[in-house]
C-alpha cells in the first residue's frame, strides 16, 4: 500500500519532533481508499488501526437484534476515529462504511502504542478525542430516550449544522445530503415519520431544501435548539438527601 504522511500533520502528533514525525510517516502511516458502499470494518472485527479521514465521508452504525441499522454518526474531512483500539478488548464496537468515495490514513495499533508510551502529551490528546466522542454518543442516546421525533430531528439537524454547516442566504446548509432513511436511522424512527416531521417543519419555515445540491437548509436559530428543547433537569428540583430530619 502507498504510504502517506497526512496523519503526522494533525494536532494529535503536535508533541513529536520533526525526526519522530518523519519516522512515523515512514513506518506507521498508510493510505487506504474505499468506494461508496464499501465497508471499512464490521462490529466484532479485530481492531488494528486508528483512522483519519482525508477525503469523502463515512457512516458509523450498529445493528440491532432485529437487523435494523442504528446510525451513530457521520465523519468527514480531518475526523479521527477508531481510537477504541487502544483500550478494551481490541474489537470494533460499531460498523463503518463509506457513503461516498473515501480516502483514509491509517496508523496501526502496535506503532501507535509505542508512540503513546513514549509521549504522554499525545496520550492525553487521544483521551480527549475519546471523551468528546463519548459525549456525542451519550447525547445521541439521551435524545432517543427523552425527546419525541420532532425534537430529536430538530436537535440532530442543529448538531449536524454546527458540525458541518455552511452559511447561505436562506439559512445553514448541511455539508452533505441525507435521505429520509438516513435521518430516521440517526434519530431512531421510521422514514415515514421523518417525512411527516420534515413536512411540518417546512410549513413552519424551519427547514427548506437546496434544490441544486439536494441538501437540507435549516433556520439559523436551530443551532441553539439543544438549550431551547432541554427538559427539566434534576438540578432544578429540591434534593431531600441532606434535609434536616423532622423534629
Amino acid at each position: 500500500m502507498t504510504r502517506l504522511g497526512c496523519m503526522t500533520d494533525m494536532w494529535l502528533f503536535a508533541a513529536l519532533s520533526d525526526e519522530e514525525r518523519t519516522e512515523l510517516q515512514r513506518s506507521s502511516v498508510r493510505r487506504l481508499e474505499y468506494k461508496r458502499g464499501e465497508s471499512l470494518f464490521s462490529e466484532g472485527d479485530a481492531a488494528e488501526a486508528v483512522f483519519l479521514v482525508t477525503a469523502g465521508r463515512l457512516r458509523l452504525f450498529k445493528l440491532s437484534e432485529d437487523g435494523r441499522e442504528i446510525t451513530l454518526g457521520y465523519l468527514g474531512l480531518n475526523d479521527l476515529f477508531g481510537e477504541e483500539i487502544l483500550f478494551a478488548d481490541n474489537r470494533r464496537t460499531f460498523n463503518a462504511e463509506a457513503v461516498e468515495d473515501t480516502r483514509v490514513c491509517a496508523c496501526f495499533k502496535k506503532d501507535m502504542e509505542a508512540m503513546l508510551s513514549s509521549h504522554p502529551a499525545m496520550a492525553t490528546r487521544v483521551i480527549k478525542v475519546m471523551a468528546d466522542r463519548l459525549a456525542q454518543l451519550t447525547e445521541h442516546l439521551a435524545d432517543v430516550a427523552i425527546y419525541d421525533a420532532r425534537d430529536r430531528l430538530l436537535r440532530t439537524l442543529g448538531r449536524l449544522a454546527r458540525q458541518n454547516g455552511e452559511a447561505t442566504e436562506n439559512g445553514i446548509r448541511l455539508g452533505f445530503r441525507l435521505t429520509h432513511d438516513d435521518l430516521g436511522a440517526l434519530i431512531g424512527t421510521s422514514r415515514v415519520m421523518v417525512t411527516n416531521v420534515l413536512k411540518a417543519l417546512r410549513e413552519e419555515g424551519l427547514v427548506t431544501t437546496d434544490n441544486e445540491l439536494r441538501r437540507l437548509v435549516i433556520a439559523p436559530h436551530l443551532l441553539n435548539i439543544e438549550t431551547e428543547t432541554a427538559p427539566e433537569t434534576l438540578s432544578s428540583r429540591r434534593c431531600l438527601c441532606f434535609s434536616e430530619p423532622a423534629v
